[in-house]
């Protein structure tokens, strides 16, 4: 952009050290925003140097010179006079002046130079909030870009290119505000890193793991970028839901519109609003947008489980049946000792192709079993259809209704005796979306495992 005339002379003011403090706010906005602004800055400097050189040369000719007349004129004009004493002085006159020059030169060079550059590099641009904290649930933890890290999140705080956001558990979730009415969602076991872009209007984010939520309200010139494991996101008026893991990415456009790139092979596709697009490094080759399945209402659990999609240790011996053996977990409390668990989880979103969603009087049917009489606690994760994190939901069984210890159980739970667990959000879980569905001990290894999870309609159909 050309610099006007009051901006030049408000970057003059400012090398005389003249300017107001409003003025100094003026210039401090100009030269984050104008790069001829920044360049003329630089010009100045050298400009400043050059004009050094050249008066240190005059300068040294001009001593030279007068050193020379007054030599002259002692000879011819006080002849017998002459003296090594009255020598000696004009010479030390002379050579006085000349280092006088000599420092004038120097001080002017350095200070030109050096308020140049501490001025360029002072107005260059800052870090700039790439959001700010709106509401935070649940176990989080932050790792700033300057390397702090903290396990309390709170509302109102900024944060900047660098700095990651964990959620911790299935119920932990975070609302980041990145522009007017714009924001995104992180919930359960999800990783999230502030990137700075060097695109103007771009707002860049990685989403190194688990689900995020994005709703954004930017205008044409400006958009949001997702970019995840094997794909990168770009949307600006659009309403997304991203899961992600260390080999695959799946998407869903509830509105608007999003623009997909494979890292793999470059491949892109547009999706509307009603599209949804997997892609996987294990299945790598064209992108196939497809609608989006309606949802079901029923779901049973089928084996063999993708690890991708379960916390715990798969068991398949031929001689038994399958299941998922629990397996410790500490979960951090602020200011008290991390608490140990023993949990068994399984992803549904990941284990059916379809949104399975809860009606009220749905019933939920456990097949597990335990090796130690001990109470087990029962309990399933969502989110709102098309939408955000849900809230959680539990229940605790005491062990006198789990059988004898090495045995399976089995037991069919209506979803309204679960406790919500954010009734803030949702105080009940009918018309929610199923996200994870998990059983956990506290403390004591019980040789806790799931065998079988089904999702049953309320007139009692699994199919």
């Amino acid at each position: 952009m050309k610099l006007t005339e009051p901006q030049l002379y408000l970057i003059h003011r400012y090398l005389d050290g003249q300017c107001t403090e409003t003025e100094l706010g003026a210039i401090n906005a100009l030269l984050i925003e104008n790069q001829e602004a920044r360049d003329f800055l630089l010009v100045v400097s050298e400009q400043a140097i050059v004009a050094g050189d050249n008066f240190s040369v005059s300068e040294i000719a001009g001593d030279r010179r007068a050193t020379a007349g007054v030599w002259h004129s002692s000879s011819s004009e006080y002849p017998s006079r002459e003296s090594p004493s009255s020598g000696f002085g004009v010479k030390t006159e002379a050579r006085s002046r000349t280092w006088i020059g000599f420092s004038m030169i120097a001080c002017t060079i350095l200070f030109a130079t050096a308020t140049a550059w501490n001025v360029y590099a002072s107005f260059r641009p800052g870090r700039v909030p790439v959001g700010a904290i709106k509401h935070v649930q649940g176990l989080l933890d932050f790792r700033g870009y300057r390397g702090e890290q903290a396990s309390r999140i709170e509302a109102g705080q900024q944060v900047y290119a660098g700095d990651i956001l964990e959620s911790k558990s299935c119920d932990s979730w975070l609302e980041i505000d990145i522009a007017e009415d714009s924001r995104m969602t992180l919930a359960s076991y999800s990783s999230l890193r502030m990137l700075q872009s060097a695109r103007v209007g771009v707002q860049e984010y990685e989403l190194r793991r688990g689900g995020l939520w994005v709703d954004s309200r930017l205008g044409k010139d400006r958009s949001v970028r997702i970019i995840t494991p094997t794909a990168t996101i770009d949307a600006s008026d659009s309403t997304l839901n991203i899961r992600v893991t260390e080999t695959e990415t799946s998407l869903w456009v509830h509105r608007g519109q999003a623009t997909v790139q494979q890292i793999l092979d470059g491949q892109t596709a547009k999706l509307q609003a009603g599209l949804e697009l997997s892609m996987s490094l294990e299945r790598s080759g064209r992108l196939e947008v497809r609608p989006q399945p309606l949802p079901v209402h029923t779901w049973t659990l089928r084996w063999p489980l993708d690890h991708q999609y379960a916390y715990g240790r798969i068991l398949s011996e031929s001689s038994q049946r399958p299941r998922l053996q629990a397996m410790p977990m500490l979960w951090p409390i602020p200011n008290r000792d991390p608490l140990l668990l023993y949990v068994s989880a399984i992803g549904a979103w990941g284990c059916s192709p379809n949104p399975i969603v809860v009606q009220a009087g749905s019933v939920l049917r456990f097949q597990g079993r335990n090796q130690i009489f001990h109470k087990v606690r029962l309990g399933f994760s969502t989110q709102t259809l098309h939408g955000v994190f849900g809230g959680k939901f539990e229940i605790d069984i005491e062990p006198e209704h789990l059988g004898k210890p090495g045995e399976v159980w089995q037991l069919d739970l209506p979803i309204d005796r679960f406790h919500a667990l954010y009734p803030q959000l949702n105080a009940k879980p009918g018309g929610l979306q199923l996200i994870d569905v998990y059983a956990l001990t506290i403390q004591d290894d019980v040789g806790l495992e799931i065998l079988g999870v089904e999702l049953i309609e309320p007139d009692g159909s699994t199919h």
